[in-house]
C-alpha cells in the first residue's frame, strides 16, 4: 500500500468510527465508507459512482454541508442540541471530536481522489473541492460551527416542499392586536394557541369561512406572535401525500414547537387518509406539533371529529359595524358613538358600490379603515360629519346579495336552496 493509500485508510477508519458513533442512519455516507472498505485497486472509479449518485437531487449542496445537517439532527436526537452542548465535558468533547472528523472528511476525500478521474461528474468534483468550510480543532468552535447547520436557523417561518424547508418572509402579516370584530373566533384562536404553548396536547384547528374573513392572517399572526413557535406552511399535495414524512422530520426537532399550516384547502380534493391515520388514528402527531387546516368550504364530519372547528360567521352589516367599533376603540375612541360607527360603515359600502373593492369582507374593510388610520384629516372630517342630524346606515341588503352570489359561486345552487329552506323553517318555528 502506498503512503497516499495508507494515509487515506487512516482517514477512512476515523470517519467510519465517527459515522457509527453519531449518524448511523446517514445512509449515503455509509455507502461511500462501505465502498472504500473494499480497497479496490482503483478506488477513485468506485468513489466516482458513489459521489455521482449522492449528487443527484441534492441541488449541488456540498457534501460537507449535508454531513453538517445530518450531524445537527443527530445531536438533536441525542437530546443535546449544539446550542446547549457542554463542550468542556468529557462526553461533549468526545462527540465534538467525532463531528469534526466527519466534517473534515469531504475535503480529505477530495485531496485523495485522482485529478484525472474520468468517471467523476464536474458537479460532484465541485461538491468536494469548492470552498470547504475550515473545520477548527477547538471543541467550542466545532460546537458553534454545528449550530450553523441548523436548517431552521434562517427564520421562524418556512415553506415545506418535497422534503425541504425553505425560509419565507411574512412582513405583511398584521399583529394579533390589529384584528377587529369576530370576538368569539379570536377568543378561540387565543385559547388554542395558549394551551399549545403551555404544553397541553395539541388538537388540529379546522378553520373555515368565506374568502377574505381572515383565516390565513389570523393563524399566521398567532404563530408569529410567540417567539417559541416556528411556522411551517405546506400545500394540499403535502397533506395528501407527504404528511408522514413531514411529521417525522419535525419529530426529530423536540427543541422547537411547530405550527403546521395547510391553507386554502378544497376538502373534496384532499386525500385525508394520512391525516386520519396520524390524527386520532393509529398514530398521533408529536406533542410539539400543532396542525391547522383552513378552507373556504366545510370540512367533512370524519375530519371535524378529529379537531377543533373554528368557523367564522358570515360578514354582514351588523358585523361590519362591530369591526368598525372595535377598530375605533383600539385607536383612541374609548366609547365611539353610533353615529361615527354607522358613518364609516356606510362609507365603506359606498366605496364598494363605486368599485373601489371587489368584495365585501373583513379584508377589504381593514384596507378601507387603514385610510383613516394614516390620514388625520379624514378622521377629523368623519368626527365632524358624525355630529350631523341624519346619519345613514350600511345597506343590509347589499351584504345579503353579495354573500348569496359568493356562496352560489363557491357551493352551487343546491346549497343556496337548502339555506333558504332552513331559513323558512326557522321562521315557521
Amino acid at each position: 500500500m502506498t503512503a497516499k493509500q495508507d494515509h487515506f485508510a487512516q482517514i477512512r477508519a476515523e470517519a467510519a468510527i465517527a459515522q457509527r458513533a453519531l449518524i448511523p442512519e446517514y445512509a449515503e455516507l455509509a455507502r461511500i465508507l462501505d465502498a472504500l472498505s473494499r480497497e479496490p485497486a482503483d478506488f477513485g472509479a468506485v468513489l466516482a459512482d458513489q459521489l455521482n449518485n449522492m449528487l443527484r437531487g441534492q441541488n449541488a449542496r456540498s457534501m460537507q454541508v449535508r454531513i453538517g445537517e445530518a450531524l445537527f439532527n443527530a445531536f438533536i436526537q441525542l437530546h443535546c442540541p449544539p446550542d446547549t452542548l457542554e463542550s468542556t465535558g468529557e462526553d461533549g468533547q468526545y462527540l465534538l471530536k467525532m463531528a469534526a472528523t466527519l466534517l473534515k472528511f469531504p475535503s480529505e476525500l477530495g485531496k485523495m481522489l485522482p485529478e484525472d478521474c474520468p468517471y467523476l461528474l464536474p458537479a460532484a468534483r465541485r461538491m468536494l473541492r469548492e470552498a470547504p468550510l475550515p473545520v477548527p480543532d477547538d471543541p467550542e468552535q466545532v460546537r458553534q460551527m454545528l449550530a450553523k447547520f441548523d436548517p431552521l436557523s434562517e427564520g421562524r417561518a418556512f415553506q415545506y416542499t418535497r422534503g425541504e424547508f425553505t425560509p419565507i418572509q411574512l412582513d405583511t402579516i398584521r399583529k394579533v392586536d390589529a384584528f377587529y370584530g369576530f370576538i368569539s373566533v379570536r377568543r378561540q384562536f387565543k385559547g388554542q394557541f395558549k394551551s399549545f404553548l403551555a404544553g397541553n396536547s395539541s388538537v388540529p384547528l379546522l378553520i373555515s369561512s368565506l374568502p377574505g374573513h381572515g383565516k390565513t392572517q389570523l393563524t399566521i399572526a398567532h404563530a408569529l406572535a410567540s417567539p417559541e413557535l416556528t411556522l411551517i406552511t405546506a400545500d394540499e399535495a403535502v397533506l395528501s401525500n407527504e404528511l408522514p414524512e413531514l411529521l417525522n422530520a419535525l419529530a426529530m426537532r423536540p427543541d422547537r414547537k411547530f405550527v403546521v399550516f395547510f391553507d386554502d384547502l378544497d376538502p373534496d380534493k384532499v386525500d385525508f387518509y394520512a391525516f386520519r391515520t396520524h390524527v386520532g388514528g393509529t398514530f398521533s402527531p408529536p406533542s410539539h406539533v400543532m396542525l391547522a387546516l383552513a378552507s373556504n368550504y366545510d370540512f367533512p364530519p370524519s375530519i371535524l371529529s378529529r379537531g377543533v372547528s373554528i368557523q367564522f360567521p358570515t360578514f354582514d352589516d351588523v358585523r361590519c359595524e362591530e369591526m368598525v367599533e372595535d377598530f375605533l376603540s383600539c385607536h383612541g375612541f374609548r366609547h365611539p358613538n353610533r353615529n361615527i360607527i354607522s358613518l364609516l360603515a356606510t362609507r365603506y359600502t359606498e366605496a364598494f358600490g363605486q368599485k373601489e373593492f371587489t368584495e365585501l369582507s373583513p379584508r377589504t374593510l381593514i384596507r378601507f379603515l387603514d385610510r383613516y388610520e394614516r390620514n388625520p384629516q379624514l378622521r377629523r372630517d368623519a368626527v365632524e360629519l358624525a355630529c350631523g342630524q341624519v346619519i345613514p346606515r350600511p345597506d343590509d341588503q347589499l351584504f345579503y346579495e353579495f354573500n348569496i352570489r359568493l356562496m352560489r359561486k363557491l357551493y352551487g345552487k343546491e346549497y343556496i336552496e337548502n339555506l333558504l329552506k332552513d331559513r323558512l323553517k326557522a321562521l315557521e318555528e
